[in-house]
């Protein structure tokens, strides 16, 4: 476990300042010294292009720190722009090289009136799960923050957008001045953006790679151990005809408006994905229906807390909880979340037809269909037999 998780900003006066911290007696790595060659060292180059945000590590006698630097947007006006874990002398910062940038953007993102100075604490003792996070989980992250989510939907719909117009769009939307460099990069990452300068267009332009939602679908394990016999005659009853009734519903929602349905289940469903507790219920419950007290053995969880998780899950439509004739409860998944990433294929046609109603340039349509071509699966394909 790190000594402790500190946000730091530039002070054009006093240099590095610590601006949160926990623990509160944490005063290891963030003397003057320290982070003043911290900050030298994110802070070398004198553009933008050389000091974009970044994951770096250091070591020191008495003990190492993970850094996650906002860029130099950030640090010129002012804002926090650093992110130091403290680790003891034996610890692998490489660990947290995917966890810390998580926990820095959610703190960057939530730098007006300082709010992020309440999320300190809990992000800190999250830490170890967060470098346990799951793909899925990683997937997740990206559609339940507003800002990213927001992204996504647009580039879902249009395919390509300039930097500075989306900048725009997520001040009208969400209400934020946003870092587009720092929002972007996990996306990018993850593959689900590109982004490239075209030739006499003003800004960098943002092209969507994958599309990314989340549907509810069947768990399949419910079902086998349904047909198995493996629960009470009027629990797998009670079960089949409301899950039935239910996807019937969910599938009539998707056919009628499946642009709102799609993002409507993204920002509901991704927090459950991410609450770490109601995540694990989750996972216990994709292997099958579950009896309470089988159920308490695989998830480390009080009563308060299982029963108060369960509720929720039962609530948004994700477990089900049936009793048999003997009183004792049975819990399944009603519906499973699933994150799902698929290649934007309709985005051909609608940056051809942008192109042709004017809303596009040219080299701007171009070189998009060329990056769309570029992340096609069948490409994919061609660079793994080649690299065979």
């Amino acid at each position: 476990m790190p000594e402790g998780l500190a946000v730091l900003k530039w002070d054009d006066e006093l240099g590095p300042v610590v601006t949160a911290k926990t623990p509160k007696k944490l005063q290891m790595g963030l003397d003057p010294t320290t982070s003043m060659r911290v900050y030298g060292i994110a802070t070398l180059g004198e553009t933008e292009e050389s000091q974009k945000p970044g994951y770096s590590s250091l070591a020191f006698n008495d003990f190492k720190l993970a850094v996650y630097y906002g860029g130099l947007n950030m640090h010129l006006k002012g804002m926090p722009s650093m992110v130091f874990l403290v680790l003891s002398p034996d610890e692998d910062p490489d660990v947290y090289k995917d966890a810390l940038p998580e926990i820095a953007t959610q703190i960057f993102l939530n730098t007006e009136e300082d709010s992020y100075k309440k999320m300190v604490p809990k992000l800190y003792k999250q830490i170890a799960r967060y470098t346990q996070m799951t793909a899925e989980q990683r997937q997740a992250s990206i559609l339940n923050d507003p800002v990213r989510r927001t992204i996504v939907r647009t580039l879902m719909k249009n395919g390509t957008i300039l930097s500075t117009d989306l900048e725009q769009l997520i001040y009208e939307e969400v209400g934020k001045k946003i870092d587009v460099d720092l929002i972007l990069r996990p996306l990018v990452k993850m593959g689900i953006i590109a982004t490239g300068w075209v030739e006499g267009l003003a800004s960098e332009v943002i092209y969507l790679t994958r599309a990314l939602f989340i549907l509810r679908t069947i768990n399949l394990d419910t079902v086998r151990a349904i047909r198995k016999g493996n629960l009470p005659t009027e629990v797998a009853e009670q079960f089949l005809q409301s899950s039935r009734r239910y996807h019937r519903d969910y599938l009539a929602r998707l056919r009628k408006d499946l642009f709102e349905t799609i993002w409507a289940e993204a920002e509901s469903l991704s927090k459950y994905i991410l609450d770490f507790e109601a995540y694990d219920v989750i996972q216990a419950l994709r292997a099958g229906p579950l009896e309470t007290e089988q159920l308490k053995v695989n998830v480390d969880l009080s009563d308060v807390k299982l029963r108060k998780h369960l509720n929720k899950l039962e609530k948004a439509n994700i477990v089900m909880r049936i009793n048999d004739e003997e009183g004792r409860q049975h819990l399944m998944l009603k519906c499973d979340t699933e994150v799902s990433t698929v290649y934007p294929e309709w985005l051909i046609q609608r940056t051809v037809d942008l192109y042709n109603d004017e809303e596009i340039v040219s080299r701007q349509a171009m070189h998009y269909l060329e990056v769309l071509k570029t992340a096609h699966p069948s490409q994919a394909a061609l660079l793994t037999l080649d690299g065979e």
